[in-house]
């Protein structure tokens, strides 16, 4: 890798691990904007490889396409288990299976931040 390269994905990581220090989850293209507001002239063309090393290296937690930094799992955990909840409660409210959110329920227990359902998505 280029000294330039290295440098400019050292400087991309540190944006984002700044960025969510103030964002608990956030999509890789609110990532690209925010960064482009508060980095302005900082090269954003490697930003989504660099999330990804920073996931791999377990640094940043991903669920379905939001990022957050590890100590962010449980408490996101805990907001996606009141959204079923209260999905949950709305849906037995109008017959539909309750293994709906069950089977939700289930995902979002077994998912640490890298993994869920037995699948790495590190890997």
């Amino acid at each position: 890798m280029p000294t330039t390269t290295a440098i400019d994905e050292t400087m991309i990581e540190r944006a984002i691990l700044d960025l969510l220090k103030t964002r608990r989850e956030i999509y890789p293209s609110h990532i690209v904007g925010e960064l482009r507001r508060s980095h302005a002239g900082l090269p954003l063309d490697r930003t989504r490889d660099v999330l990804e090393r920073l996931f791999i290296e377990r640094r940043v937690a991903r669920l379905w396409h939001r990022y957050m930094l590890p100590a962010d799992v449980e408490p996101v955990r805990a907001k996606w288990l009141g959204l079923i909840e209260r999905q949950a409660e709305r849906i037995d409210a109008v017959a539909v299976d309750p293994a709906t959110s069950r089977d939700a329920r289930d995902l979002v227990m077994r998912w640490d931040g890298w993994s869920m359902e037995g699948c790495d998505f590190a890997a």
